[in-house]
């Protein structure tokens, strides 16, 4: 969608990172799902590409997400490694030019134990004043040891679902001084937004008025969140003509906001806990039972409910 329309309403956000990841500190960028963390992730990593060494760590498995970053590293750096990775008939090159070619080393790496291959990163990384961007911090117990080993040595630029609970992600975001919170994109921005698609990839509407129901239709239904009005925007061109019917059929799962229940369930607790108290103090058994039965109840779904969110 970038591509179509360009980077549209984060220049203040751009802006304020920009300066924070200037400054040396590392940020954390927090937002609801399809709210644009990773494409503001990648506008910082194409900024900052020519001023700083960069690298990607992509939302992966923990073994080829470190595979990719020391291959980064080594095209950027010069990834350090001891003798025995390099093959015995390169050596000799390797001690008159002091270079080292990736093809002579990747297979070495394949066969190399994560934790040690994180060291290697490490260790070449250190002194180097480099920026590590991680797409998620949605990770592993693993992944979460080896980003706070990490921080030691680069500045972190992590995304992170503003929802996430998780201890081990807790536990990292002391590592960031810096954090910006992503909001839903004005009504403004998301009608340029959406008229820059429409002149770009026009699509057929059974009248003009149709087309500005549509676009409101966006505005409103996607609430400001970029995940949804590209998936709004994409689904009309699967449309022959967008017809006033159709307008009202183009929703997003994106743009829908979901009520958290914890606080009811937790208020229905307390609730039926203090209805116990004043069950026993009057001598009501049957409402002493029932007020039971439903604090067991209340208890049961919110300890579901905290499972379900981490």
């Amino acid at each position: 969608m970038e591509a179509i329309t360009g980077f549209v309403g984060r220049d203040e956000q751009i802006a304020e990172a920009l300066r924070a990841l200037r400054s040396g500190n590392s940020l954390v960028i927090k937002g609801r799902a399809g709210i644009g963390k990773s494409a503001l992730l990648r506008q910082l990593h194409q900024q900052l590409g020519g001023e700083f060494p960069c690298f990607w760590l992509a939302d992966s498995n923990t073994k080829a997400a470190l595979f990719d970053l020391a291959e980064q590293v080594h095209h950027r750096l010069s990834l350090q490694v001891p003798e025995r990775f390099i093959p015995a008939r390169y050596r000799m090159q390797v001690h008159r030019a002091g270079i080292v070619e990736w093809e002579w080393i990747w297979r070495s790496l394949c066969r190399t134990p994560t934790q040690e291959l994180a060291h290697l990163i490490v260790t070449s990384l250190r002194g180097s004043r480099s920026i590590l961007f991680l797409e998620s911090l949605e990770v592993s117990p693993t992944q979460a040891s080896l980003f706070d080993e990490f921080s030691g040595v680069a500045q972190l630029v992590a995304a992170m679902d503003a929802e996430n609970r998780r201890v081990r992600i807790q536990r990292l975001l002391w590592r960031f001084q810096k954090s910006i919170e992503l909001k839903p994109l004005p009504r403004a921005q998301v009608r340029a937004l959406v008229v820059r698609w429409l002149e770009r990839r026009p699509i057929r509407f059974s009248s003009e008025r149709v087309r500005e129901s549509f676009i409101r239709a966006v505005e409103q239904e996607s609430g400001g969140v970029p995940a949804a009005i590209q998936g709004m925007l994409r689904s009309a061109t699967n449309d022959e003509e967008v017809c006033p019917v159709r307008v009202r059929a183009h929703r997003h799962e994106a743009g829908v906001r979901y009520l958290d229940m914890t606080p009811i369930f937790a208020v229905g607790l307390i609730g039926f806990m203090a209805a116990r108290y004043v069950s026993r103090g009057i001598g009501e058994v049957e409402f002493y039972v029932l007020s039971g039965v439903g604090t067991v109840l209340f208890y049961s779904l919110t300890m579901l409910m905290r499972r379900l969110r981490g």
